[in-house]
């Protein structure tokens, strides 16, 4: 049976659909049972770590135990006075913003020349952009460590180090998400805008920028949360007073335990939480996931 025939049984097999007279009960319980179970268990996978985290969080107790004995905002007063504050919102913070403003520049800047003009050697190039997608993160860490600490380098500042290593690594989402929302543009109406007397910055800013600005925001909101989440590569070019918030996590982790570290990833989750929600107020939820 080929590929399509199967699709389309499994279709078929769904509630509403004719064809599913064709299979016997028990089959199509089975199968539903397979789907349903599978769904409950990617649900579980991704949700009940986190429900985990905040539930710990709130524990009075300085054991990370789960179910907590009760419920006290003491972590997240302990987190105000402790080194997690100035990582998250003096380090952490201010790099993503920046990390994801200036990939996502860069990105739409690659992905334009990409698909508007003809240049040669265009699968290479694609590649090239794709490149920090398959070399490990501890590799790009490790060889950024190597090249800033050559005599020209050795004056850049840890905080640029950290934002053109997560550049390196962020720069291929925000450019796939711009490519594909530029492939999905019709490239005559920019060149209908310069008919009209438009010049090319504006015939961009005017008709392109608005019909692509889901993927440019999904691409913004990727770059972001890799680059404020990310530990791997941070760890070889966070020191001094430039260490980011999974690294203090980490560093924390080795020599103490307690709903610190659970109160911190709760107020993680929900800063990331509120940029999503706040994009997909101004933007729409459909609109930015369409380019995901």
């Amino acid at each position: 049976m080929s590929l399509a025939a199967m699709l389309s049984t499994v279709t078929d097999a769904l509630p509403g659909r004719s064809g599913s007279r064709s299979l016997s009960t028990p089959s199509l319980a089975l199968g539903m049972g397979v789907y349903y179970g599978l769904l409950v268990l990617g649900f579980a996978i991704l949700i009940v770590p986190i429900v985990l985290v905040i539930a710990v969080s709130f524990n009075p107790t300085e054991a990370q135990a789960f179910p907590p004995t009760g419920f006290s905002l003491r972590w997240y007063g302990e987190f105000l006075d402790s080194s997690f504050f100035n990582a998250f919102f003096a380090v952490s913070l201010p790099i993503a913003l920046a990390v994801g403003t200036v990939s996502t520049v860069l990105g739409l800047m690659a992905s334009y020349i990409v698909a508007r003009r003809d240049i040669p050697f265009e699968n290479e190039v694609v590649l090239y952009f794709l490149m920090p997608l398959v070399v490990p993160p501890a590799i790009i860490g490790l060889s950024l460590l190597l090249l800033f600490g050559l005599r020209p380098l050795s004056f850049v500042p840890p905080f640029v180090e950290l934002t053109v290593a997560h550049v390196v690594v962020t720069i291929p989402y925000t450019f796939l998400t711009s490519l594909t929302a530029l492939y999905s543009v019709d490239e005559e109406l920019e060149q209908a805008a310069r008919n009209l007397g438009a010049t090319k910055f504006n015939a961009f800013r005017e008709v392109t920028l608005p019909l692509i600005r889901s993927g440019v925001i999904s691409g913004f909101l990727l770059a972001f949360i890799l680059s404020f989440t990310d530990s791997t590569v941070a760890l070889f070019l966070s020191g001094g007073s430039t260490i980011t918030l999974p690294v203090e996590m980490f560093l924390f982790l080795q020599f103490d335990s307690s709903p610190l570290v659970a109160a911190t990833a709760t107020v993680q989750i929900l800063l990331v939480l509120v940029l999503v929600v706040l994009i997909g107020r101004l933007v729409g939820f459909k609109a930015v996931t369409a380019d995901l």
